[in-house]
């Protein structure tokens, strides 16, 4: 039997993806089949950067109907068509060249082949339009199709595919099957599924595409002639949706808190709706809308999408209508919240109308997350308020509404970021109000909005607005499910505490977070001041009748806010000893209208009683933690909790140090004055009343200078300090080292110096620039802790040390009751010289043995004028106070030129506590002099009647001696006499000074201050 001829391994027959060409061609054969499907892959790259990039240029909403993603990925879809035809004729033209011709010559005819499907569709892609990516793709597909065809219909022919040798017996190709096979079923499958997301996306852009929708209006658009006029009228939007879920929470609105509204003839309300999301949805709600509008009047659609990621839209044209009528104010809310419209109407009705008023609860520097960062393009969000509810002026709503060109929105369900960047370029910042609550498991008794769980809306809605009908507390019933911590609240007895997620609350301006990303840094408020409460009402309870409420005082906010002085005293009364007494009564004879609040929980009220009969003003006002919550005197949420915590930290060691470092920063904050500690003895009042300061010193230990102002230690203390209320520092400080997530009970110096100094450090040039001022080492500390134990020890030079050493620049000099408290002061040393030279000589008992103290060791004292007996009068040019400025700045430490201060005041000493009848002559030799805000004259009169001890002193100093302008250009000497007569009828008590005025002509200008001294 003949056997047939075997056919070389490329002539058999094999598989289409299989050529069997000969080993060392095989690589080469695959790249250039490869490359087959190249433009493909070109096109299906350009593509998904298309796509991706859609989010990027359609940033904020899209302007224009331009392509979609969606589209871009069907294109991506007719690119893997096109490249799998592609990759199919190049493999079978590679077959029947390798059947008809030799393997090189076939190569060659591959390779052009392959050159012609690229130019075809570098040709297309560069002459159809880029925004029509599928049709684009399509053309390409059926070009190769049509290719793949031609090639089917000829291989089929016996005329073009064989040859004499090609008799043999084989199967024939079965064109039909092919065709479908490698053809029309994939071309089937990618139309199919091109028709179906097409459908899809036009049915989507009908009902959502804010671009191809009618900007009409519907359902209840009008209001009553009443309201279009204006009178304080409140418009209110509440947003919605076309869900029946979205029905029934409108109706248990309406059955609830909204009928608080319907009391009001002034406002306006109207659920807000999109258009409707799908036929269906329009068929199926649209019949049930019309009726719910046409029973409550209370309807609003808009021509805008009614998706839940769509709500900033829906705003956005609710506005705009809303701005078609006149109003005062507008809140908007969801229809999931539940708003305490009472209390809200209340307090917007007693509103006068104002602009740029935003308010709500309010975020600032928070993250956005990647949704937001796409649209928005910076890694931090501008301040917003929550969608919960919030408040805008009319102006601001005509601001948003009547921007001439197309708005934008970010990809955010929180209406109320996309309302920040609508407000973003005005300059208007939002009011924090922390009673709007966005948490759902969170319940307040003093919120006015919280949003609610859907499926408890209708329990949750029915408590709490039972609850507030009979007058009980609204949370009542809800505290088990309702017990979360709620933002900005505080949170003991909670199950949680928000500081835990990275979140810190500023009463003022709003949750923000604690830490920021390491690639993002926090810029320092630039506001160093606070306003404060400064009405004293009926509201605010009074501490200390007259002077003293629960928020401000009656020096606070006036030109004596100097006047008020803040002391702590936390051990018993028998620790009390002379030393601070004097350091009170120091405080009198420099300023003698000081008023003392001494805080206390040891000291018994009547403790000063000696002192308030001749005049002066010290009260005791006792700070427990059950005043300080009842005065809420806490800065927020995080020091409420630690108040409320009280006995618990009260056992750790140093708690009561920590307490007065809290007291000392809120009574400065709420308050203002000055604030000393109890070691801190005055030896001259500073010469500006209008100063802010705080005292500086050096610390000897190497270890502090990783917090102190520089390298060489400098740190700030606070034992002395004077500062207008309102200080931002001391809030944020207290509010870092006493919050209750934060506080470590071990920590001594967590709310001391090192607290202060770190604030400080981080902002010091913006707090020196809004009044701040860092007194040089010497004005308030002329002596270390480490040397001050030498000026309790005898001393010969004592009185020069404290006339040519300290008095010169120094205000204060501080004891440090831990280095000296257990020393005695002995006689002929520094203090020793201090206190007798600063004595009132009031008679007070001894808190030990009860005995008396005074000078006679009797209650009564005689009467004595003290002063000087010479008094240099140094004057200052103009010259001078330009040079100083520009150099030392040490002129405003001294004392003011013709004032009696330091060691130079005038006082009375001892004496009855009332004077019937005072008598003060005044007596210039050539110079002038006044008191008490008399005119200048040579001589003076003044006579006061009952007088006490301190309307006497403050009489005398006010005393002011002015030298001729002559002898202040050359210098010179005058007598000045001072006569103090105590007339209490059957005795007379008269005391004089005789007083050297030596007047010094400016200095030369090379000549320096410590020269002159």
């Amino acid at each position: 039997m003949p056997q047939h001829p075997t056919l070389p391994f490329f002539r058999q027959k094999r598989l289409i993806s299989s050529l069997n060409v000969p080993r060392r061609y095989e690589i080469p054969v695959t790249i250039l089949r490869a490359l087959s499907f190249l433009p493909a892959c070109i096109n299906s790259i350009h593509n998904i950067q298309s796509a991706l990039l859609v989010s990027e240029r359609d940033a904020g909403g899209s302007l224009l109907l331009q392509t979609t993603r969606t589209e871009y990925y069907i294109a991506i879809l007719w690119c893997l068509l096109g490249g799998y035809w592609s990759w199919i004729l190049a493999t079978s033209m590679m077959k029947r060249w390798l059947y008809h011709y030799e393997i090189k010559h076939a190569i060659i005819r591959l390779l052009t082949l392959i050159v012609v499907i690229w130019c075809i569709s570098a040709f297309i892609s560069s002459t159809t339009d880029s925004n029509e990516p599928i049709k684009t793709q399509m053309i390409i597909s059926f070009i190769l199709l049509l290719f793949n065809l031609i090639k089917l219909t000829f291989a089929s022919s016996t005329k073009y595919s064989q040859k004499l040798e090609d008799v043999l017996p084989t199967t024939r190709f079965n064109l039909k099957n092919t065709a479908i096979r490698i053809l029309l079923l994939p071309l089937l499958g990618v139309m199919i599924s091109s028709a179906f997301i097409l459908i899809g996306q036009f049915d989507q852009f009908q009902y959502r595409h804010i671009l191809l929708m009618d900007n009409q209006f519907r359902l209840n658009t009008m209001v009553s002639s009443e309201l279009a006029a204006p009178n304080h009228i409140i418009m209110i939007l509440i947003l919605s949706s076309w869900t029946p879920k979205a029905a029934e929470r409108r109706q248990w609105l309406r059955n609830t808190n909204l009928q608080w509204l319907d009391e009001r003839p002034n406002v306006i309300y109207r659920f807000v709706l999109g258009e409707p999301p799908s036929d269906r949805a329009q068929s199926t709600m649209g019949p049930n809308l019309i009726k719910e509008s046409s029973n409550y009047q209370d309807m609003l659609v808009v021509p805008a999408p009614d998706g839940h990621s769509d709500k900033s839209k829906k705003l956005f044209q609710a506005l705009k209508w809303a701005a078609s009528i006149e109003h005062s104010y507008l809140v908007k809310s969801d229809d999931d919240v539940y708003v305490r419209w009472d209390t809200v109407m209340e307090e917007l009705s007693a509103l006068p109308d104002r602009d740029n008023v935003w308010k709500g609860f309010v975020y600032r520097n928070m993250p956005a997350d990647h949704s937001v960062t796409i649209d928005y393009g910076l890694p931090i969000l501008p301040a917003y308020t929550s969608g919960t509810l919030y408040t805008l002026s009319y102006n601001l709503v005509g601001i948003i509404a009547n921007i001439d060109y197309p708005q934008r929105f970010v990809s955010t369900v929180d209406d109320g970021i996309n309302l920040a960047m609508w407000l973003f370029g005005f300059d208007i910042q939002p009011i924090h109000d922390k009673r709007i609550q966005p948490d759902i498991d969170v319940c307040e008794e003093s919120m006015i909005a919280k949003r609610v769980k859907l499926d408890q809306l209708e329990k949750i809605t029915n408590t709490m607005h039972s609850n507030i009908i009979n007058h009980q507390p609204q949370c009542q019933g809800l505290t088990k499910t309702l017990k979360k911590c709620a933002l900005c609240y505080p949170c003991y007895g909670k199950t949680d505490d928000w500081r835990a997620s990275n979140l810190n609350c500023d009463m003022n301006k709003g949750l923000s977070p604690n830490k920021l990303p390491n690639n993002i840094k926090k810029m320092p408020d630039t506001h160093v001041r606070e306003s404060l409460p400064s009405d004293l009402g009926d509201s605010d309870e009074w501490i200390i009748p007259g002077i003293l409420s629960a928020q401000t005082s009656i020096y606070s906010d006036t030109e004596n806010w100097h006047l008020l002085y803040w002391v702590c005293w936390t051990s018993s009364p028998s620790t009390f000893t002379d030393r601070h007494w004097r350091a009170l009564e120091m405080v009198w004879i420099h300023e003698p209208e000081a008023a003392i609040i001494m805080m206390s929980n040891s000291l018994p009220s009547s403790f000063f009683e000696d002192y308030n009969r001749r005049g002066y003003n010290i009260q005791v006002v006792r700070f427990n933690k059950e005043n300080l919550l009842k005065w809420n005197w806490y800065f927020g949420p995080g020091t409420h909790d630690w108040l409320q915590n009280w006995e618990q930290w009260e056992k750790g060691k140093f708690f009561y140090w920590h307490l007065t470092d809290y007291i000392r920063c809120l009574l400065l904050y709420n308050y203002g004055g000055t604030y000393m500690d109890m070691d801190a003895i005055w030896t001259r009042i500073p010469p500006d009343n209008d100063l802010e300061f705080i005292g500086s010193d050096y610390s000897s230990s190497r270890s502090d200078t990783e917090w102190t102002l520089d390298d060489q230690g400098l740190y700030l203390p606070q034992g002395l300090m004077r500062f207008k209320r309102g200080w931002k520092l001391f809030r944020e400080m207290a509010e870092g080292a006493f919050s209750a997530y934060v506080y470590d009970p071990e920590c001594f110096n967590c709310g001391g110096p090192k607290a202060i100094t770190s604030y400080v450090r981080d902002r010091r040039r913006l707090l020196e620039e809004n009044g701040m001022t860092i007194l040089p080492w010497k004005v308030l500390y002329p002596v270390s802790y480490n040397e001050i134990h030498k000026l309790l020890q005898p001393n010969p030079l004592a009185e020069q040390v404290m006339k040519n050493k300290i008095e010169p620049f120094s205000w204060n000099i501080h004891l440090f009751g831990k280095m000296t408290n257990k020393l005695p002061v002995q006689p002929g040393s520094v203090i020793d010289f201090v206190f007798k030279k600063f004595d009132l000589d009031l008679p007070h008992r001894d808190t030990k043995s009860q005995s008396i103290i005074s000078s006679t060791g009797r209650l009564d004292v005689p009467f004595r004028l003290m002063g000087p007996r010479d008094y240099i009068y140094r004057a200052r040019s103009d010259k001078m106070l330009e040079d100083d400025k520009n150099g030392d700045n040490l002129l405003y430490l001294q004392s003011v030129p013709g004032k009696f201060q330091g060691l130079d005041v005038i006082y009375a000493r001892g004496g009855p506590e009332i004077v019937p009848k005072v008598t003060i002559e005044l007596e210039a030799t050539i110079g002038r002099v006044k008191i008490n805000n008399s005119t200048l004259d040579r001589q003076l009169l003044f006579e006061a009647t009952d007088a006490s001890m301190q309307q006497i002193n403050s009489m005398l100093n006010t005393l002011e001696y002015h030298p001729p302008p002559l002898m202040v250009a050359n210098g010179g000497r005058d007598k000045l006499k001072v006569v103090v007569t105590y007339d209490q009828g059957e005795k007379v008590e008269k005391e004089q000074l005789q007083i050297t005025m030596v007047v010094m002509e400016p200095w030369e200008e090379n000549e320096n201050t410590d020269d002159t001294i």
